[in-house]
């Protein structure tokens, strides 16, 4: 594994240990009759005596929806960064910009896809366990469990930097436990900033490949609208 390569993704990979860690909650841990929803969301704003807003897509090139906390207030180290938010709605509609109370927010695996040649890399070394995979605008998700590992590892996107200027752009889910032995699977949950390559003149959709050892499929096709 040559230094390059290290030095590439040493930042973005800091192992999935950190999903599922709480931020922040509000409200009474009684029972209640609202329903909790949850969403991957862009931290926004916080200041002491407004709150905290955050903002998503629902799907695909969908409506910007903007929720904001009055009575959340969160570092703001975490402003601009992803996370999943659980959350009550005050108006009943998850999908509607408006008030919300937050149950919690948990941290999650998020950093912009990386534009490389493929062939340096060992994507594929390690599958990992694929529920779900979608785009939110420039956002590509990820539902999967992968081993756990108290080590860091190579995770990420990468897109194929030949295939840049393609109507096309092909990119790989990187995996690679760095030699790390086989463990108890984990769940978590990535985004990936795709706006590079989304908003470059030409691109019809993006093609996404991925080692997976949940779903019979290995490659899934994101078009533009």
């Amino acid at each position: 594994m040559n230094m390059s390569r290290r030095n590439i993704l040493k930042g973005i990979l800091s192992a999935l240990i950190m999903a599922g860690a709480t931020a922040c909650s509000d409200g009474n841990d009684g029972y209640n009759d609202r329903i909790l929803y949850s969403s991957i969301v862009t931290v926004g704003n916080s200041v002491a005596g407004s709150g905290t807003t955050f903002t998503f897509q629902r799907y695909d090139d969908s409506p910007l929806i903007t929720l904001t906390a009055p009575n959340t207030v969160i570092d703001s180290s975490h402003s601009g960064r992803r996370a999943l938010l659980y959350y009550y709605p005050e108006s009943g509609d998850p999908y509607s910009s408006g008030v919300i109370t937050v149950r919690s927010l948990g941290v999650i695996n998020c950093d912009t896809a990386i534009i490389r040649p493929i062939e340096r890399y060992h994507w594929d070394r390690n599958a990992i366990f694929l529920n779900s995979i979608w785009r939110t605008g420039t956002y590509l998700n990820l539902r999967m469990r992968a081993d756990y590992s108290p080590e860091p590892r190579y995770f990420g996107l990468v897109v194929d930097s030949l295939t840049l200027t393609d109507p096309w752009p092909e990119a790989y889910v990187m995996h690679d436990l760095n030699g790390a032995p086989d463990n108890y699977l984990r769940e978590s949950y990535a985004s990936f900033d795709i706006s590079k390559v989304w908003n470059m003149p030409g691109c019809q959709g993006l093609r996404v490949h991925v080692n997976d050892s949940n779903l019979s499929r290995e490659l899934y096709e994101f078009s533009k609208n």
